[in-house]
């Protein structure tokens, strides 16, 4: 994860495993990545970005995602930088339902803008956030809104990359423009591509109203000509061709993924050693399903294997950890130790009860 990179702090390797990720990709035929995120992850009650994120400090997110996207771009394979024009300070999913980020203005020039204003004529595509932004256009979310992608991103920026919106289907427009009218919005604001996703029927929907819009010339023919320009022309510099994945070379990949993800582990305070004739109690989640945003978590199952070489181990496996009540925990001399395989963050009475160990899986700032 980004933020495992921003653990280790170490560039070279971010750029490293950045080309390794291209590698992967272009292997199997793709010509495009939707990465890397550059949300400043400063807010920790964010519910999507976390572990997302390279930084809370915006210029090691410059630092860390422009290296590793100069990995995936040497791989020949096109970066899309996220999003735009910053997600990491909210406390709304939006694919849930609609974030307001209001902020004045010289705060986001000072902290969200940085790292997509310094790392501009690098990305070859942005992807924009389903996010109102009070100080840059209090009407419309950036994905359709003229202000913030002609005004701020093609203007005032200068930025000729293809920008593409987030997907349709998420609530925080679906629910409120529908996907047909969302479509031409976003190209009516300065998009070149749409995510439309959805169903057939609603794919369908969004290209409709485009061919409607067009000949009405509510989408005028210049901008659209503009939008094929960049598209064809990101599609000419990152051709989808399909390229070898020597097995030596994946092997070094996967030996680097392995570095990288030891490198990233962080300690926090004393933890207790454990030893193989320790009696353990081990609490986690049953399942962890993916989420549509970032993959299924390690299951039960397959933490109850990390801990197969102790002496005595009480498995409790919960539908959600959440659910734990912390009081009713025995206090029998057997250690307490809470994997947490998920994203979310415990409530209030959590924090009243300490295991002995927390194994983080996921979102650190479940540790906090």
């Amino acid at each position: 994860a980004a933020m495992a990179l921003g653990a280790c702090g170490d560039a070279a390797l971010a750029e490293a495993v950045g080309e390794a990720v291209g590698r992967a990709v272009k292997s199997l035929g793709f010509n495009w990545d939707f990465a890397p995120v550059l949300d400043v992850n400063n807010n920790p009650a964010n519910p999507v970005i976390a572990e997302r994120s390279f930084s809370e400090d915006p210029a090691e997110v410059t630092r860390l995602a422009g290296a590793w996207m100069r990995g995936a771009l040497r791989a020949g394979v096109a970066c899309c930088v996220k999003h735009f024009p910053g997600h990491g300070d909210t406390h709304v999913d939006s694919h849930r339902d609609l974030p307001i980020v209001d902020k004045p203005l010289a705060e986001l020039q000072a902290l969200e803008f940085v790292p997509f204003h310094a790392l501009r004529a690098e990305a070859p595509a942005m992807m924009t956030a389903h996010i109102v932004y009070p100080q840059l256009d209090p009407e419309h979310p950036a994905t359709l809104s003229r202000k913030v992608l002609g005004g701020l991103l093609r203007d005032a920026w200068g930025y000729d990359g293809v920008v593409i919106t987030d997907s349709l289907v998420m609530k925080a427009i679906h629910d409120r423009y529908g996907h047909d009218r969302a479509a031409v919005l976003a190209l009516q604001a300065g998009a070149d591509m749409v995510m439309a996703l959805g169903t057939q029927d609603e794919q369908l929907a969004a290209i409709r109203a485009i061919q409607r819009a067009q000949a009405s010339g509510d989408l005028g023919a210049e901008k659209l000509a503009k939008a094929n320009a960049r598209l064809d022309r990101l599609a000419a510099r990152y051709p989808v061709r399909h390229a070898d994945y020597a097995p030596a070379q994946h092997e070094r990949d996967d030996d680097l993924m392995h570095r990288a993800w030891a490198a990233g582990l962080t300690t926090r305070g004393t933890a207790p050693v454990l030893r193989r004739d320790h009696r353990l109690r081990v609490f986690t989640q049953r399942a962890v399903p993916s989420d549509g945003v970032s993959e299924a978590g390690l299951p039960g199952v397959q933490v109850a294997e990390l801990f197969g070489g102790f002496a005595s181990v009480d498995m409790v496996e919960l539908d959600a950890l959440a659910e734990l009540d912390w009081s009713t925990i025995p206090r029998d001399g057997r250690l307490n130790v809470v994997v947490s395989n998920h994203r979310d963050r415990y409530d209030t009475r959590a924090k009243a009860w300490r295991a002995d160990l927390h194994v983080v899986l996921w979102n650190p700032y479940q540790a906090l």
